[in-house]
């Protein structure tokens, strides 16, 4: 794995600077605004490379993955072989999560699907602190910091990233440009796909909270448009009163954001 991740670096690095050069056109998501919480809705067109912010301020505000980086461990989990297949059953020692659809043994696809914690921090720990820290150095992620424990760096540890390095990265898992091989690639991309727009969404939320009461709520994908590049998105939301609504408005936000843009409804 050591081969195949660092001989893509320092191309890693080069994208991540070219993206930070491209004007941004400013987004108005009235359904953020309506919410009450701070953050932003930002879209990536695949097709004309054009950046759209509501909140330009954040596109650079580094976060806490949270579930959103079971994107990242999928790919380094499968490259590894320690997931062969999507269908491979992951069992656990003990099941105490208080998510009771999650207190079983799960095939990796669906603990993905079901953003099963206690699985993932399983498989990370296998991986191991001296793999991830590779990975996470070649593929050039956030600020690829595993401080705060491996199995907890990406919910409550050191783990940042942005909006816009979100959306590089996703393009790249598109367009099969990060150090993993294509058919692992691939395999992640189908377990991101969802039912929404018939089926051509592809997406992963996640939601973190620290010791000092902050919430942290992800949206991140793409929509497939035919012969289009695709239309990225990242959703960004921080609060210390979460409230009912904070569980759906996170993709929601996405939802609309795409709809309006596309002309396709949900």
């Amino acid at each position: 794995m050591r081969q195949i991740l660092t001989s893509f670096a320092l191309a890693v690095v080069g994208l991540g600077f070219v993206g930070q050069l491209v004007a941004v056109e400013e987004f108005f998501s009235p359904g953020l605004k309506a919410s009450g919480f701070d953050g932003a809705v930002v879209l990536l067109d695949g097709e004309s490379q054009t950046w759209y912010s509501s909140e330009q301020t954040w596109l650079d505000t580094p976060a806490i993955p949270a579930s959103t980086f079971k994107v990242f461990s999928s790919l380094v989990a499968l490259e590894l072989g320690l997931v062969e297949s999507l269908d491979q059953v992951m069992e656990l020692a003990d099941y105490r999560s208080s998510r009771e659809e999650i207190n079983r043994p799960l095939r990796f696809d669906d603990a993905f699907r079901l953003s099963a914690l206690p699985h993932y921090q399983q498989l990370v720990r296998v991986v191991g602190a001296r793999r991830m820290q590779e990975a996470l150095d070649a593929t050039g992620y956030g600020n690829r910091s595993i401080d705060g424990g491996i199995d907890q760096f990406w919910i409550a540890g050191g783990l940042r990233i942005t909006p816009r390095e979100q959306l590089l990265f996703l393009q790249r898992l598109t367009q099969d440009a990060l150090p993993f091989r294509a058919e692992v690639m691939h395999k992640v991309r189908s377990i991101m796909a969802r039912e929404e727009f018939g089926g051509d969404l592809h997406a992963k939320t996640g939601w973190a909270t620290s010791s000092e009461g902050w919430h942290t709520g992800w949206s991140i994908g793409w929509l497939e448009r035919g012969t289009q590049g695709p239309l990225f998105f990242a959703v960004l939301l921080r609060t210390q009163e979460p409230g009912e609504s904070f569980l759906n408005i996170r993709l929601d936000l996405a939802l609309r954001a795409l709809a309006e843009q596309t002309g396709r409804k949900i």
